[in-house]
């Protein structure tokens, strides 16, 4: 920690509870992303600490308290999304609001990402998964990230939303920037980027609505009146920012595991009966998400106070691999029973499209195993690795015998 960071540390803050753990930025190491976080929390006492990285916040450290946290609305905002926060963040519908506003801008991801929904949408999905990957096998290799990653889980959402598919590669573009990058002026600029793209569309769905998710959003009745235009746009901007890039994520922390495991691949192989309760393990073993959230006042929590405006992170790994939760929490077993997990959020706040994400791994799972069964990393690969609020692989490059991957 320098100077500065010694400085900016405010005075209500205790010098004990200061670590300089970087919640963004655990490890530099795909591979020992999670296992940071576990060290950290299993090498931290205090339940609630301070770090100065980012502007300076708290880190909620225990993973009951994590997952009380991502509930606790009367007590903490989701104004803000990130660290440092914007001094003016765009509204984002649901996304940035509080109980009892939040609930209107909810209402319309419920119905338009609801189990009938998303069971109609599977066969796009298992479509989409058949092509890619029967496209890929004979190459003997891919970037998995720009190849299967990034095409799949964004082509699905486009079709949700009613939008071109030539677009995928511009929207994700920003929506990366929008969850990593570093300084809120760039996170913005992406926001903005995105309502810009999006203003034709919705003004043409609030004219002519269809049947698309996109169209739901913006013609979703908020108490009893229609959504104003500002509104709309906060709705649209919620809505691709969640569609864009967690599942994109997930996928490759994911595909690096398979990679470097064959055993446990081959298990998913030999036995696709497993393949339901192992996307649910990996899902619990690879979070990606770190939240905020901005205490309303000041009070005490913990025994630590808090003054109104502290932002605290309240990262998902720390709940999902608190060994007090699931034993032996880095290792994955296709026969764990997964309860309760924080990969897709809690609360008022949980993320709609979980059920979807859950499909598209499971999906993705089914039909690229039996086309490339065998594949590894180039052991001199480097795995560029990036944290936000969704931490993500950034560069995946696979390798397999071509020969042995069914077409």
């Amino acid at each position: 920690m320098d100077r500065s960071e010694q400085q900016s540390i405010p005075s209500h803050v205790p010098r004990e509870l200061v670590v300089g753990f970087d919640v963004y930025n655990p490890s530099s190491d795909a591979e020992s992303f999670h296992q940071a976080c576990v060290e950290f929390q299993r090498s931290t006492p205090a339940p609630l600490v301070w770090s100065p990285h980012h502007g300076g916040h708290w880190i909620a450290v225990r993973g009951q308290d994590v997952f009380d946290l991502y509930a606790d609305h009367e007590r903490f905002s989701s104004k803000h999304y990130f660290i440092p926060a914007a001094a003016e963040p765009l509204p984002m519908g649901a996304f940035t609001l509080d109980p009892p506003e939040h609930g209107p801008f909810r209402d319309y991801l419920h119905k338009g990402l609801s189990p009938r929904t998303v069971n109609a949408e599977a066969d796009f999905v298992r479509r989409l998964a058949i092509e890619l990957s029967a496209q890929l096998a004979p190459r003997g290799q891919c970037e998995f990230i720009g190849d299967f990653a990034d095409v799949l889980p964004l082509t699905v959402f486009l079709d949700l939303v009613d939008l071109p598919f030539e677009d995928r590669a511009k929207l994700g573009h920003w929506a990366e920037i929008g969850t990593r990058a570093p300084l809120a002026e760039e996170r913005m600029a992406a926001l903005e980027n995105i309502a810009g793209y999006l203003q034709p569309y919705i003004e043409a769905r609030r004219d002519n609505p269809g049947e698309d998710l996109l169209s739901r959003a913006v013609n979703s009745d908020i108490n009893g009146r229609p959504m104003t235009g500002m509104e709309a746009t906060g709705a649209s901007i919620h809505l691709m920012g969640a569609g864009l890039d967690t599942v994109s994520s997930l996928f490759s922390f994911v595909m690096l595991f398979l990679a470097r495991n064959p055993e446990r691949r081959r298990e998913l192989l030999d036995d696709p009966s497993l393949i339901p309760n192992a996307t649910l393990e990996l899902i619990r073993r690879f979070p990606v998400v770190t939240m905020v959230r901005m205490a309303r006042a000041d009070f005490e929590y913990k025994g630590v106070a808090l003054k109104q405006g502290d932002m605290i992170a309240i990262p998902t790994a720390f709940y999902n691999l608190d060994d007090s939760i699931y034993p032996n929490p880095l290792d994955v077993d296709w026969h764990r029973e997964v309860r309760k997990v924080l990969t897709f959020g809690n609360g008022t706040h949980r993320c709609p499209g979980s059920l979807l994400g859950r499909a598209e791994l499971s999906i993705m799972l089914q039909e690229w195993l039996p086309r490339i069964p065998d594949f590894s990393v180039p052991p001199d690969a480097d795995i560029p690795v990036a944290g936000g609020t969704v931490a993500k692989i950034l560069n995946l490059p696979l390798r397999w015998q071509p020969d042995n991957a069914e077409v």
